[in-house]
């Protein structure tokens, strides 16, 4: 298997009236083809000051990221961050799209086909026309990973992709994810706080406490690690998640 994404010694420090506050402290890992990947940990760990790094948005103090074994390739990138911002309410979602497929340099002779492909990949054909100011959450949520793979980007990063949707929408989400890796190849990096959600998904764990890589691992293993007891079944990810969970934190 390839490395798409390949993370080495990321480190971000952030300064402020002569203190200093080391966020992410010197990580490394890698995410292969066709892989999903769940970052957990509590808030304040540094999984978005991660993800954010990966995606561009922020630069790191150190350390390098090799996305399809170039640096910096965030071109290769699609980033889905959901909520309710981000779109262009009184446009159709078609247009908005058409309008983030400029924005992502694909050629104009392909956009149609373009927005067209992502919108069917979502199960969204068939609102293409509607106004994204009457779409609802779970649709809006869709919305947000068909931008995402406007372009065919081989690294996705998701941050919480069914927050706020109601039970039967985030299942066609999280099938819609598991479809890219098979698909695609897609490899994916994902944030959520919904531990059945990363049982669902993920292939491996990276447990995220004080700005470190505490635990990298399947979930079977980081049950394991966690050494949960006296129950008479084998503990669910949410269960081993708890027991970890005060040593994350930062002091």
């Amino acid at each position: 298997m390839n490395n798409t994404l390949k993370v080495e010694n990321l480190t971000k420090i952030y300064q402020s009236k002569g203190k200093t506050f080391e966020a992410v402290k010197d990580i490394n890992f890698t995410i292969n083809d066709g892989e999903i990947v769940a970052l957990i940990g509590p808030n304040g760990a540094g999984k978005t000051t991660i993800v954010s790094m990966i995606g561009g948005y922020i630069l790191p103090t150190a350390g390098n990221i090799f996305i399809n074994g170039k640096l910096n390739n965030r071109h290769n990138v699609g980033i889905s961050f959901g909520g309710d911002l981000g779109f262009y309410g009184r446009v159709s979602a078609e247009d908005n799209l058409k309008f983030y497929a400029d924005l992502a340099n694909i050629p104009y002779k392909d956009r149609q086909s373009e927005v067209s492909r992502v919108l069917k990949m979502v199960n969204l054909d068939g609102n293409r026309k509607q106004l994204v100011q009457e779409f609802s959450k779970g649709m809006n949520q869709r919305l947000h990973i068909a931008k995402a793979l406007l372009g065919h980007p081989k690294l996705l990063l998701f941050d919480e992709p069914t927050n706020g949707v109601d039970v039967e929408m985030a299942a066609q989400i999280r099938q819609t994810i598991k479809e890219l890796t098979k698909k695609e190849g897609v490899a994916i990096l994902l944030t959520s706080h919904i531990m059945g959600e990363i049982e669902s998904l993920a292939d491996r764990i990276l447990l995220i406490g004080d700005g470190s890589i505490r635990f990298s691992g399947s979930i079977s293993e980081l049950i394991d690690k966690s050494g949960v007891t006296h129950i008479d079944r084998q503990a669910t990810l949410e269960e081993s998640y708890l027991a970890i969970a005060p040593s994350l934190r930062r002091k």
